[in-house]
């Protein structure tokens, strides 16, 4: 299938490592053209190398309140005009509700919600056609995760705010949201470490038992997530809008 993605424009989020550099790859494989952002300018640079001419970096942490205006302009340098986003940013802090301290829940908020609202004011005004916004959240939208409730309570928001920019971005900007569960990444792996260590096992007794948990029996490739999500920000999802999507192999049982 052609996903219509032969020169357009991307911001990706998260782009340096994970399910954020899958997306970019999947996009750039696509024949599209990838602003990469993330906090670490050698990791960025390094992804970079590796797409062809098709990708230039920005290092900055999308919570910080000058973000948006520098991918602002980091899209009219490079990009010169834009077709989508990837939203996506490294997870908020572990812990229970009332453990976690103000400035923590603070910091939180502003990766996951403030920071991306910021970004969308500035780069939606420079999606000239039609385009696509994607936001990577988590599981948590619809099922708690043990010690993790920086996630549950703000991530089930994050969706919200996809279904709502969804209808008041219509028809010209698509919205949709993807809800990855258990994929071999950095991210999963600090959290296996430390669940391990709180139980007192071992990293790989933990990452077995959660894996015999999911019923496709294993954890996700980052390129599977990816392949969705350069769907969803192509031409070729022209009519889906709104939805939010579980990748996760069948490992949320919450109905519906």
């Amino acid at each position: 299938m052609d996903l219509g993605l032969d020169g357009k424009r991307f911001v990706v989020g998260g782009a340096s490592k994970g399910l954020g550099r899958a997306v970019a790859e999947g996009l750039v494989a696509e024949g599209a053209r990838v602003l990469l952002v993330a906090r670490d300018s050698d990791t960025l640079a390094n992804v970079a190398d590796g797409m062809r001419g098709k990708a230039t970096t920005l290092a900055v942490d999308v919570a910080d309140e000058d973000a948006a205006a520098r991918i602002a302009a980091a899209v009219d340098a490079d990009l010169g005009g834009l077709d989508g986003v990837l939203i996506n940013a490294g997870g908020p802090p572990g812990g229970q509700i009332l453990d976690l301290s103000d400035e923590q829940w603070l910091a939180a908020y502003q990766l996951l919600v403030g920071g991306p609202i910021r970004i969308l004011r500035a780069l939606v005004p420079k999606i000239a056609g039609d385009g696509a916004i994607v936001f990577i959240t988590s599981t948590s939208v619809r099922q708690p995760i043990e010690n993790l409730d920086t996630s549950n309570v703000l991530r089930p928001g994050v969706a919200a705010m996809a279904k709502c920019l969804a209808r008041e971005l219509g028809p010209r900007i698509r919205v949709n949201s993807v809800a990855p569960g258990r994929f071999d990444t950095d991210r999963i792996k600090t959290l296996d470490a430390a669940r391990a260590e709180a139980r007192g096992i071992s990293v790989d007794q933990q990452r077995g038992e959660a894996a015999r948990a999911i019923p496709l029996g294993r954890y996700g490739e980052p390129a599977e997530l990816a392949r969705l999500a350069t769907f969803l920000l192509s031409p070729a999802a022209s009519y889906v809008s709104g939805v939010s999507v579980q990748v996760d192999g069948a490992m949320v049982t919450a109905i519906p």
